[in-house]
């Protein structure tokens, strides 16, 4: 249920990310000119005794005014479970290119503010081994992003084209060969400092959010998340995990959790 993410400052009261989330798109987006490098790493448990530990590296790069475009490129490796490689190689998965428009923008202070963005793009023939798929998925979708005070909420929306098998070996429902929606939902609390002042200080973030998938042949997974969220004004540190609250596998690996850690640079 790879998602794409997006961040940049909104203000020297909103350091870098505007309390982006952790696992959802976000509908903020670099400056012309400006990039944003984000490595996360995410460990999941399967039934089986499974697990996947994925790398996955994001460069998002801010083209015009309101414009963005990104690239994300995952490296997995699985091991255990009757579905996973014996060897646990590394394998490269679907590459991820994506350009977002904001379409609507309206800041009410120096912090608060209501945005809203459109993507679009597809998921590449990239991807090796287990993560094998050979197709051009295209994919559209549409992100809101409030921040008000020490709240901020995100919904997301997306629906993607399986144009051909999908992965050689599923772990995930997206994997399959079908097509599927995505529907995010998103919220954090800013945890400190309470008010924002002129020295720019790291702030820290606790995050909720509500992911799920859903394909065409009757997949589904629906997962909650909760994390840590320490962003800065040149960069920012995640720490989250989740779980399933409801899914039916049709072809993958029923997951029983998930981890993740990551960080993010502003260039």
């Amino acid at each position: 249920m790879r998602v794409t993410l997006a961040a940049l400052a909104l203000s020297v009261a909103a350091p870098a990310g505007a309390q982006e989330m952790l696992s959802m798109p976000s509908a903020t987006a670099p400056s012309p000119g400006v990039s944003i490098p984000r490595v996360q790493t995410r460990l999941y448990a399967f039934e089986a005794d499974e697990r996947a530990l994925e790398l996955d590296l994001r460069l998002e790069y801010g083209l015009a005014r309101a414009w963005s475009a990104s690239l994300e490129v995952p490296v997995s490796t699985r091991w255990g479970g009757a579905h996973a490689q014996t060897d646990a190689r590394a394998t490269l998965g679907s590459a991820e290119l994506l350009v977002e428009r904001r379409v609507f923008k309206r800041d009410l202070s120096a912090i608060d503010t209501v945005r809203a963005a459109v993507f679009a793009g597809a998921e590449l023939p990239t991807g090796t081994g287990h993560a094998r798929d050979a197709t051009l998925d295209p994919c559209v979708g549409a992100v809101t992003t409030t921040i008000l005070g020490r709240h901020g909420v995100d919904v997301a929306v997306r629906a993607t084209w399986e144009t051909g098998a999908g992965a050689r070996a599923p772990v995930f429902v997206t994997d399959t060969a079908s097509s599927f929606a995505n529907v995010d939902l998103g919220y954090a609390f800013r945890i400190a400092p309470a008010q924002f002042d002129e020295t720019r200080a790291p702030a820290l973030y606790g995050t909720v959010e509500v992911a799920s998938a859903w394909t065409l042949k009757g997949a589904r997974l629906a997962t909650v998340g909760s994390g840590l969220l320490l962003e800065a004004p040149s960069y920012a540190l995640e720490l989250g995990g989740l779980l399933p609250v409801s899914q039916s596998a049709r072809g993958a690996v029923p997951m029983r959790w998930g981890a993740l850690m990551g960080a993010r640079f502003i260039l």
